[in-house]
């Protein structure tokens, strides 16, 4: 077993022990709701598929992807940079996302805020997801133009690190129950 098993298994156990140690502080008088009550149970089944689509495991995804696309289209970089179709590709995804963010932050945009700002917009709440998708995206369109199978760009780094996403799905159900518990 290596290490990256060994930390899995250790994490699985601590998200096993998790309801039964707040079933022993609840019942030691700490302030720490049971998992183990009626309405611990009933909040354990109706959000224990929440963690499979929380953030963590969605960064995970990204993450995942990002570096099989970015390993199958955009390496060796330094030849990669000096291509003329890379950068015609690279002046259409920037000036497309130009073409975006400008008219995101039109005066009248539905994306701004109700306040008409920037700050708590729907805008600044997906940048982060919309950015990584668009570099996908990108990555796969040029990838494809060099013959490049667009299943082996998706799957490479999830084939690599197999345990990645369960390991964020683990951690978070372990902060889903400890955000539970000190509510």
């Amino acid at each position: 077993m290596n290490s990256n098993e060994r930390n899995f298994v250790v994490l699985l156990l601590v998200a096993g022990v998790l309801p039964f140690l707040s079933w022993a502080l609840s019942a030691l008088g700490l302030p720490c709701r049971s998992i183990f009550d009626d309405e611990g149970l009933r909040w354990l089944f109706r959000h224990a598929a929440d963690c499979l689509h929380s953030r963590l495991v969605m960064l995970a995804l990204c993450c995942l992807m990002m570096q099989g696309v970015i390993k199958e289209s955009l390496l060796p970089l330094g030849e990669t940079l000096r291509r003329p179709r890379f950068l015609r590709h690279a002046a259409m995804y920037a000036i497309v996302l130009f073409v975006i963010l400008a008219a995101a932050v039109a005066p009248d945009s539905p994306l701004l805020s109700i306040t008409g700002g920037l700050a708590g917009s729907p805008l600044v709440d997906g940048l982060f997801f919309l950015g990584w998708f668009s570099f996908i995206v990108f990555c796969l369109g040029y990838g494809n133009d060099r013959h490049k199978p667009w299943t082996r760009m998706l799957t490479y780094g999830i084939i690599s690190h197999p345990l990645a996403i369960p390991f964020a799905i683990v951690v978070s159900f372990c902060w889903q129950c400890v955000v539970y518990m000190m509510s």
